[in-house]
C-alpha cells in the first residue's frame, strides 16, 4: 500500500471528529490579526461557512478572500494566487505592526 493510500486509510478514522468540529465552540475573539484565504470550490469546508465564521470574528484587524478555481488545498493548488493575498492583504499589516513601538 502506497503512502497516499496510507494516508487517506487514516484520515478516514478522523471523519467523524472532524465532522462533529465547531469551529464557534473556541471563540471568534482574538487579539491579533486575522486572515482566512478560502478556495471558491471547498467542498469539505463550503466557503458560505467560513465567510460565516470570519464575520463573526471580532479582531483588529481580519480579511477574508477566495482563492478562484482552488478547491480544499488552495495555498497549496494555487499558490500564485495565495502569495498574491499574502503580499496585499497580511504584509502591509505585519509591516504597519512593526514600525509601531511596543507598549511595556
Amino acid at each position: 500500500m502506497g503512502d497516499l493510500a496510507k494516508g487517506m486509510k487514516f484520515s478516514e478514522q478522523l471523519i467523524p471528529e472532524t465532522a462533529a468540529f465547531d469551529d464557534w465552540a473556541d471563540g471568534t475573539r482574538f487579539e491579533l490579526p486575522f486572515f482566512v484565504f478560502h478556495g471558491d470550490q471547498d467542498v469539505f469546508t463550503t466557503p458560505e461557512l467560513a465567510r460565516r465564521y470570519v464575520d463573526d470574528v471580532k479582531a483588529p484587524v481580519k480579511a477574508f478572500a477566495l482563492i478562484e478555481g482552488a478547491s480544499h488545498f488552495a495555498a497549496f493548488r494555487h499558490p500564485e494566487q495565495f502569495l498574491n493575498l499574502m503580499l496585499t492583504k497580511v504584509r502591509p499589516v505585519v509591516t504597519a505592526s512593526a514600525s509601531e513601538p511596543l507598549s511595556s
